[in-house]
């Protein structure tokens, strides 16, 4: 076993959001206690850069086109292969440590403990820890939790959703998004790729290197793809392109945009998908797939950045956003 004290770990990221969910993203990490937390900025005038360049736990990357450039692409290139080579790109920066490799909606929650602990029992011959996807949805309960639903079963699915199963799958676990979560990957390792979920590459077997995490270990990535119409809706285009959604989701989606009032269609759908009512929270505890946690996140980020999220000044054009992916 490693001594916890060891362990370093870094956030890795590469993100286009308002300024809001930046700080969100940034302050809930630095509470989790990573060593650094590492942001490529797709918009390299991202308004964020200025906010936290100086902030010793913080560093912020411009891609700008050479940055682009350096990695053999372009600001033009699809953006996950951008997004695949600039994480790939943090991840060769350090010789040792860990990386935890995810979006700006993604927030690793563990029950007992800090990563640093739960990363120096993970065996030497594993290269990658996998923590498994809990999706944020929206509930009219007034009891100050955050609700999340966790990937099911195939019959599961069915008895939770009914007639709105075919919304959520074949291969999505019940969810809207990836049921398969995000990995801490143990750097150092030569020839090692990282994709979305998981490293590639790296040597004979690889794969087969990775622990695997979910509820029965109290570890969560709480995926907020629903937390907030606005932003779901600026990233529809992006997600229908990138296979974000699955098949079915995404003609229906593009149906609905090309219809005669897709703003009101949208919204009736963002509900089916992303809300709760008390009948569905029941069923979802009764497949042991509803996951209860109260959480403030807005609170660390007074404490860490002394602004509050409504406080910032949102510049960016939400529609111009594409990062946040799978």
């Amino acid at each position: 076993m490693n001594d916890a004290s060891n362990q370093v770990w870094r956030v890795g990221a590469i993100m286009n959001e308002p300024l809001a969910e930046v700080l969100r993203f940034c302050a809930w990490y630095l509470a989790l206690g990573a060593d650094e937390v590492v942001i490529c900025f797709d918009n390299p005038d991202d308004e964020a850069i200025a906010l936290l360049c100086d902030h010793p736990r913080l560093r912020c990357v411009p891609c700008t086109p050479q940055f682009w450039s350096d990695l053999e692409l372009t600001p033009q290139d699809a953006f996950v292969t951008r997004q695949n080579a600039a994480i790939t790109w943090i991840y060769q920066q350090y010789a040792d440590g860990w990386l935890l490799n995810v979006d700006a909606d993604e927030f690793l929650f563990l029950e007992q403990g800090g990563l640093a602990d739960l990363l120096a029992a993970v065996p030497q011959g594993i290269r990658s820890v996998r923590i498994v996807s809990a999706e944020r949805i929206l509930t009219e309960a007034d009891d100050g939790l955050t609700y999340f639903r966790r990937p099911m079963s195939y019959e599961a699915r069915k008895l939770v959703y009914g007639d709105d199963a075919e919304l959520f799958g074949p291969r999505r676990a019940g969810l809207i998004g990836h049921p398969q979560g995000k990995s801490v990957v143990r750097c150092g390792i030569p020839g090692l790729r990282l994709r979305q979920h998981w490293p590639r590459g790296g040597g004979k077997d690889g794969d087969k290197l990775e622990l695997l995490l979910d509820h029965r270990h109290g570890a969560h990535l709480l995926h907020m793809i629903g937390a907030d119409y606005a932003i779901w809706r600026s990233k529809l285009a992006w997600r229908c392109q990138s296979r974000g959604f699955t098949g079915g989701l995404t003609a229906r989606i593009e149906e609905a945009l090309a219809g005669p009032d897709p703003e009101t269609t949208l919204r009736a759908l963002f509900a089916r998908l992303h809300s709760a009512t008390s009948a569905l929270l029941a069923r979802l505890e009764a497949e042991d797939a509803l996951l209860r946690l109260r959480l403030d996140i807005d609170a660390l980020v007074r404490e860490c950045f002394w602004v509050t999220p409504d406080q910032v000044t949102h510049a960016q054009d939400p529609q111009a956003q594409e990062s946040g992916a799978s």
